[in-house]
């Protein structure tokens, strides 16, 4: 049974609220991979000084460069972590999505500042975590200092099957790992939607976004794929895998998942609106 999280009268009106509502924060949390060992102390020790940040589509969080002193909570959203080069082109490390978390790994450091940037994919909502907070809990909690290392043990491995893929696999072969990764389950079909622009799908999978076009026709005029509305099926995974030499890693998530998948109370609030949000600070 899904968990029912409570919600003041203010959050019951008004859906943005429901995103930044401080009486909210702690129930959230210990629904989360990295926090789910905490009790409530700690919750309220790791939320001290937070902050709720909101970003329009294209908005950067921060740039390669940038001191890192916090780290984040995707609560709506996507987040995109690139390098760009000099003459202005991007390669896409990873995709954050929803109930996931970014940054941590820098707040071993005492001067760490950002390897990538980071810019909204759509309209975010972020909580923002403070680098005194997270130490203060590393040094009260051994649960927590598991749960840490283990995800950036999970991150490694994605890095690590990401740049394999990138090298070991062409152009399809990364697309079609790609579609069968992010898809659901349909009686013997599967489908996804591509909840990011073409344009990053391609710099993520290190694809020309002319490549990924003509490899999505082909495999359309194949009948490995079809068209609904904004869903991609799968007709056939296991001939498209086979067909493709497409092993992959089972890792989705950038390290930290949100809800198990039993209980997705939280993922179906995020997406039940859409709320249009705006770049600034919201205490």
């Amino acid at each position: 049974m899904p968990i029912i999280l409570p919600m003041c009268e203010t959050c019951a009106a008004d859906y943005d609220s429901v995103l930044v509502c401080r009486d909210r924060l702690p129930d959230y949390l210990s629904q989360l991979y990295l926090f789910r060992d905490l009790d409530h102390e700690q919750l309220e020790q790791i939320l001290t000084g937070h902050r709720s940040m909101q970003l329009q589509d294209g908005r950067w969080l921060y740039r390669e460069g940038d001191q890192a002193d916090r780290f984040y909570i995707v609560r709506e959203g996507q987040i995109a972590l690139f390098r760009q080069s000099q003459d202005g082109r991007e390669s896409v490390v990873a995709i954050v999505g929803t109930n996931e978390v970014f940054g941590e790994e820098l707040l071993f450091e005492e001067q760490a500042h950002h390897d990538l940037h980071a810019r909204a994919i759509g309209d975010c909502t972020l909580l923002v975590i403070k680098r005194l907070a997270f130490r203060a809990l590393l040094g009260s909690s051994v649960e927590f200092c598991h749960r840490v290392m283990t995800t950036l043990h999970r991150r490694q491995q994605m890095l690590l099957d990401h740049i394999e893929g990138l090298t070991l696999k062409d152009a399809t072969q990364r697309l079609v790992a790609y579609l069968l990764k992010h898809t659901e389950d349909k009686d013997e079909s599967q489908r996804m939607r591509l909840s990011i622009p073409k344009g990053t799908l391609a710099s993520h999978l290190s694809i020309q976004p002319e490549t990924l076009s003509r490899i999505l026709t082909r495999l359309k005029e194949c009948h490995y794929l079809r068209e609904d509305g904004d869903d991609l099926v799968i007709l056939a995974p296991e001939d498209l895998r086979e067909g493709h030499g497409c092993s992959f890693c089972h890792l989705r998530y950038w390290g930290c998942p949100g809800p198990e998948e039993h209980d997705r109370s939280l993922t179906e609030l995020s997406s039940s609106s859409q709320p249009a949000v705006s770049g600034h600070l919201v205490t």
